[in-house]
């Protein structure tokens, strides 16, 4: 019990220390006269896009299952999918998601190695695409940002090489088998540790199924054709993504800005912020937005637009995730006791 309101009020601090800081800096008339001018179905786009977020999601998860002869329905690949976005925002460097992803997918019938290979494959476009989208925004929008934000040089260089470290060790588990097998013991493992009935069971299953993790290195190494799909899907997904704060500014400011420079700022501030080890990296996506929205909102609605973003992307994805969470028949909460 004491576990479930530690990470009930870590979740919660970021919006806790958004609201207290309406309150405090006068914050609350500039909310409430940006919402009386607000042009509200620019907000219910930018929620449109965070919808197609979880949809390409879904698409790339039932996508590389596809390619490993996994052939579940596309309602399942939905649930599991939503299930993924709940834990990954209520866990340090969202690091249930995968996990439990692979839990239920085995509960659902799929091989425990194949249901290992996506979860990894997935993760590997994942980072590779943030790192690939952030290089490009770097090249096209770095001096701008350097000019406006301090020591963005610095900041970036970090998030930059821990991001393509984490790449790398994904890379090893795909393409040596040795590696893989220490991922996908250390896997089952985090399940034992997570209280999950059987996967002391599974773990021996496991172990005689090495062969289909397998499987998903030849799949990803050999079938250009799924491998080109997945890219294309994940840039979009990010691009939807990226996106909603452009679709903000659209609904409270009348100035104009370039929707290029948004998206791509917005695309150093996921990269930079997988740095902090806090469920949805809670404070440093609040303070790297703040450095960043300064160059695109007027000083009094930076506070307001940051908590509107997390409305729309991090807490939506608990609140719906949740849902799918709670009415799973695998009921990954419960197993989590």
């Amino acid at each position: 019990m004491k576990k479930k309101i530690f990470k009930l009020l870590v979740v919660l601090s970021s919006a806790i220390i958004l609201i207290a800081l309406i309150f405090f800096t006068n914050g609350l008339k500039e909310l409430a006269n940006m919402f009386s001018t607000a042009r509200l179905y620019w907000i219910g786009i930018a929620f449109g896009c965070m919808i197609m977020y979880w949809i390409l999601d879904a698409a790339i998860l039932h996508t590389i299952a596809g390619g490993l002869l996994e052939r579940q329905p596309l309602k399942d690949t939905v649930r599991v999918t939503m299930i993924g976005q709940f834990f990954n925002a209520i866990t340090p460097l969202s690091g249930a998601g995968q996990p439990v992803q692979a839990y239920v997918m085995v509960k659902d019938g799929v091989k425990p190695g194949h249901a290992a290979s996506i979860m990894i494959i997935k993760t590997f476009l994942h980072q590779l695409i943030i790192v690939l989208y952030s290089l490009t925004a770097f090249i096209l929008r770095g001096p701008l940002f350097a000019d406006r934000i301090l020591h963005f040089y610095y900041l970036y260089a970090l998030g930059l090489l821990i991001n393509i470290a984490f790449l790398i060790l994904y890379a090893l588990f795909i393409y040596k088998k040795a590696a893989g097998k220490k991922m996908l013991l250390f896997i089952f493992k985090l399940l034992k540790r997570m209280r999950l009935k059987k996967a002391e069971i599974w773990q021996v299953k496991v172990e005689s199924e090495l062969e289909s993790f397998g499987e998903g290195a030849v799949m990803i190494k050999t079938n250009a054709g799924i491998l080109v799909k997945l890219i294309a899907y994940q840039i979009v997904q990010f691009t939807f993504y990226f996106s909603i704060p452009y679709f903000i500014h659209l609904a409270v400011e009348s100035n104009h800005v370039n929707a290029l420079d948004m998206i791509t700022a917005q695309s150093m501030i996921i990269l930079i912020s997988l740095l902090v080890p806090s469920p949805g990296a809670t404070g440093g996506v609040e303070g790297l937005s703040y450095l960043f929205y300064g160059m695109f909102f007027r000083q009094g609605y930076i506070i307001p637009v940051i908590l509107i973003f997390r409305l729309l992307t991090y807490y939506s994805s608990i609140f719906f995730g949740g849902l799918f969470a709670v009415f799973a028949r695998e009921k990954p909460l419960k197993q989590r006791e």
